[in-house]
């Protein structure tokens, strides 16, 4: 088994320090990419950036450097480069993955990966991950992007998979290399269409990001995360190594946002509750959300 990693590294301000640890970027990409080498599979690290900074670190990765204006890479753009790369080792590897610098994906998320994909794949399903930081006020972990608890769940081969219909973009994704070339063919591979979760288009670098499981596109019928004692999949949850967001929009706590506002309401132990059976009728759900978000200008002027 093999897998090419592929990892944005915008870097603006070198020795600008950040998150509760007060490291640079670099210290986090570096330590990053020495966690990705201990994956039990083979694994080439290519890291894509915009500057000289890493021409002279030790770094057991492949880096990259693009030519890119200031105005695009001020927006973003750096999160497209790594596409062509990926495109040309189509047929190189068994997996392939985007993963942001800070993203911990560490060897108990591959095994979680490798153990649920291949029977979720065969149904059109994605297999869901989880995203977290440290509160360090109460040293507890918190779920960055899903603001609302999950109560929703299949049973499949007599095993509860619960339904992330909310927000299943994770600052990553992994795909094996039948999921990787139906993207590629897809419209969604160039960006020539905005990804969304039927509440807001994502921006530049979270198209790149949520990869081919956004909620509006047609390829996944759902984000499912497997239960365990009423709770995910331990191994489901990758840390957030910067630890910014728990406290970026705390004038905006208690005040139930969905959006990134909204960040780190839950506890990871909290996500589930009162789960509900139901049936498989992502189809003509995803088609009302769909003609809802076309026509949202319709309920606009009524409110």
């Amino acid at each position: 088994m093999s897998i090419s990693i592929h990892i944005p590294f915008y870097n603006p301000n070198p020795e600008k320090k950040e998150g509760h640890r007060n490291l640079r970027r670099f210290d986090y990409l570096k330590e990053n990419i020495e966690n990705l080498k201990t994956l039990s599979i083979k694994n080439d690290i290519f890291v894509h950036t915009h500057n000289e900074f890493l021409d002279d670190k030790k770094l057991d990765a492949r880096i990259i450097k693009h030519q890119i204006n200031d105005n695009d890479l001020d927006k973003g753009y750096l999160t497209w480069k790594c596409r062509s790369l990926m495109e040309e080792q189509k047929n190189d590897y068994e997996y392939f993955c985007y993963l942001e610098h800070d993203i911990k994906f560490s060897e108990d998320n591959l095994q979680y990966w490798l153990k649920y994909q291949d029977q979720l794949d065969k149904k059109n399903y994605h297999l869901g991950f989880l995203i977290y930081e440290k509160n360090n006020s109460d040293n507890k972990n918190y779920s960055i992007h899903i603001v609302r608890k999950l109560n929703k769940y299949l049973n499949i081969e007599g095993k509860k998979f619960v339904i992330n219909d909310l927000e299943n973009y994770c600052c990553f994704w992994i795909y094996n290399k039948d999921q990787f070339h139906k993207f590629l063919k897809s419209k969604w591979w160039s960006f020539k269409k905005r990804a969304h979760n039927f509440r807001h288009n994502y921006g530049i670098t979270e198209r790149s990001s949520i990869g081919f499981h956004s909620l509006n596109m047609n390829y996944f019928k759902a984000t499912l995360l497997p239960e365990i004692d009423n709770q995910p999949d331990p191994n489901c949850f990758i840390e957030h190594m910067t630890n910014n967001y728990y406290d970026k929009f705390s004038e905006f706590k208690n005040q139930n946002y969905m959006d990134i506002r909204g960040v780190c309401t839950l506890k990871i132990d909290e996500i589930f509750e009162d789960l509900k059976e139901v049936k498989d009728n992502f189809f003509l759900i995803k088609l009302f959300k769909l003609l809802k978000w076309n026509f949202r200008f319709i309920s606009r002027k009524f409110n």
